[in-house]
């Protein structure tokens, strides 16, 4: 039994995702749109094997009925926790994404406007790019090299909330530099004033949240001086 549980255990560790972030750093992969597409489903089965496995691990420690019942709840709490896990990481990526998205198509004008291909332009600001930003335009400098045209190399991204533009930019420009850079330019601008109001609802956001704390430091002081008073004269007229 002990064997088995340290068997599971370590199948969690093994299927345990690895560190993401700014401390971190990995060599990009470059694969098709069909992994790119498969990933969802990989998260749902890595995510079920570490809970499986931390909830019969838990079992078999804990042994007995009880154990059982107290593994199914582990498995539970662990398929949720790391769902918000990948939810969290994936807004994180969305808002990098979108932080970077502006000043990398600024390059990418720069560089179509001095005669560059598309192709290039996109592999030459890649190298300059960390995050989530670079490893879609890797995947996309890719399937170019594949012989893939724009319509097909973009065909990935035409869903995603934050490269949609682009990528129906680059499918109606196809290799006609000058076109593409204006229309680039424009999705630029757009943008940034999305992120500009993304900026200031926070700001109201931080300004709502600052104000909390002032009106429950008034809310005894409301109690006592309002509301008590009032309940205090009812039932003096009432019981009286």
């Amino acid at each position: 039994m002990r064997l088995l549980g340290l068997l599971i255990a370590a199948a969690a560790v093994v299927s345990w995702p690895l560190p993401t972030g700014p401390g971190v750093r990995r060599l990009p992969i470059v694969s098709l749109p069909v992994a790119v597409s498969a990933a969802p489903r990989g998260r749902w089965v890595r995510r079920w094997l570490v809970s499986l496995a931390a909830g019969g691990s838990f079992a078999l420690v804990w042994g007995g009925a009880s154990g059982v019942v107290a593994g199914v709840v582990v498995v539970a709490g662990c398929t949720r926790l790391l769902a918000r896990a990948e939810e969290s990481e994936d807004r994180r990526r969305r808002e990098r994404r979108a932080e970077d998205l502006p000043g990398a198509l600024d390059l990418v004008c720069v560089c179509l406007r001095a005669g560059l291909p598309v192709d290039f332009a996109l592999s030459q600001v890649a190298t300059v790019l960390e995050g989530p930003l670079r490893e879609d335009l890797t995947v996309v400098c890719a399937l170019h090299a594949l012989g893939a045209d724009a319509r097909s190399a973009w065909s990935e991204l035409g869903t995603d909330p934050v490269l949609a533009p682009v990528a129906r930019a680059m499918a109606r420009a196809g290799s006609s530099g000058s076109a593409l850079a204006s229309a680039l330019s424009g999705v630029a601008e757009q943008c940034r004033g999305q992120l500009q109001e993304r900026v200031e609802v926070k700001a109201r956001q931080v300004g709502v949240f600052v104000l909390a704390p002032l009106g429950l430091c008034f809310l005894p002081a409301f109690v006592c001086l309002g509301v008590v008073p009032t309940i205090l004269g009812v039932a003096d007229a009432v019981l009286g």
